[in-house]
């Protein structure tokens, strides 16, 4: 009797044993997607406080160990092999592993988010909120095998200093010097040679700015400070990061204010004086070609990206000024030496660009008697440079 008692209930163990085992391996949870890079023209919708957002790539990386877990990685996607393989840095071409464009959150190339799965079938959505050295926010989305839907919500700056402001450009008024759009400081030993002496290149440069040379109509003709009071309007950095500009395409006939789109320039704010600057070059690739320009603006911004790629991952620091009712915003001195430095002073120190602009400007009737002065004054840049002191370039606004 005991003997059968033992049997049967060491049987009843080794059943119930088994069926747990089996039921345990039949309900196992599988995740369903594999490690997979998303970006625009690979099944990725992502979307910035409801807009959406171009050049941006996500990384899903399932836990190896846990099928419930999995890491996004989040970072900017530009195309940079084709120009940085044209440089001359070998430095720069080995950078290209590295991110080539500002990341989805302002100030961080690269956002590496854990994230809890649930899985559904042949797919897995997630949810949650995070935040970075800059700012915070909400994440939700849905992904599967070929497809990934993320969107990112509550995103806001920690630092708010210039959020939700709004910035009128500074009106030009040429009686009063301070009433000036345009900031415009430079200081160096060397002159401009004008007229048998040495003028200020800063004095030199205003004057130019002011000079009616850019034609509006068959007749009339503006400054480059008026011209720029009828294209810009206003600026607006927003609590979520981005910058936002009210501007007509004059250059295209545009005659209407028009608001610039969101995730094209984003900004952090560093400190009380310096913020810093993201463009993405997706983005403004796609609006260059929404315009329908008729010239390779594209060209032109690959050029400039070939020399400056650090700064649009990194980020323009840029300098600013504010006071209640006015705000300054510029580059200063550290930025723009070295760049005038390295790639104005090689140019005019060539004979032959000198000579190529020099007949430019004598195909154009606009700088008239003004040709005989240039030759002279280009050949001095590269001198003034090498002795500037003090260089800064920006705007001036008004609240």
């Amino acid at each position: 009797m005991k003997k059968n008692l033992f049997y049967y209930l060491f049987t009843v163990i080794c059943s119930v044993t088994l069926f747990a085992s089996c039921s345990d391996d039949d309900e196992k949870v599988v995740n369903p997607v594999p490690q997979t890079t998303f970006t625009g023209e690979n099944g990725l919708l992502l979307t910035y406080n409801g807009a959406p957002m171009l050049g941006k790539k996500v990384t899903f990386t399932p836990d190896a160990t846990n099928a419930q877990k999995e890491t996004l990685r989040l970072e900017g996607e530009f195309d940079l092999n084709g120009i940085l393989g044209k440089a001359k840095s070998a430095a720069a071409r080995e950078e290209v592993s590295m991110p080539t464009a500002p990341g989805v959150l302002p100030g961080s190339p690269v956002v590496t988010l854990p994230v809890d799965l649930t899985i559904n079938g042949d797919q897995c959505s997630f949810a949650g909120t995070s935040e970075t050295d800059y700012c915070t926010f909400s994440y939700k989305g849905e992904v599967s095998a070929g497809a990934m839907e993320l969107a990112l919500s509550e995103v806001k700056l920690k630092n708010a200093k210039l959020a939700g402001m709004t910035w009128k450009l500074k009106p030009y008024n040429q009686e009063v010097e301070e009433q000036d759009p345009v900031r415009l400081v430079w200081e160096s030993e060397k002159g401009i040679p004008l007229f048998g002496s040495f003028i200020p290149v800063e004095s030199v440069l205003k004057i130019a700015l002011r000079m009616p040379l850019i034609a509006v109509g068959a007749e009339n003709k503006v400054s480059a400070t008026d011209m720029l009071g009828t294209v810009l309007q206003d600026v607006t950095f927003m609590e979520d990061g981005n910058i936002v500009a009210t501007y007509k395409d004059a250059a295209n006939g545009g005659t209407e204010w028009t608001k610039s789109p969101v995730n094209l320039a984003q900004y952090v704010v560093e400190n009380d004086n310096q913020i810093k600057v993201f463009l993405n070059p997706a983005a403004i690739i796609a609006a260059v070609n929404n315009a329908g320009r008729a010239v390779d603006i594209q060209t032109v911004i690959q050029q400039a990206i070939q020399m400056l790629y650090p700064m649009l991952v990194n980020g323009v620091p840029v300098a600013f000024e504010q006071t209640e009712d006015a705000l300054s915003v510029y580059l200063n001195t550290e930025l723009l030496l070295p760049l005038l430095k390295t790639l104005v002073v090689p140019l005019l120190s060539d004979e032959e660009v000198v000579a190529m602009l020099v007949e430019l400007m004598k195909k154009d009737p606009d700088f008239g008697d003004m040709v005989g002065l240039a030759e002279p004054m280009l050949k001095a840049f590269p001198e003034i440079i090498e002795s500037t002191t003090k260089v800064e370039i920006g705007l001036n606004f008004v609240k």
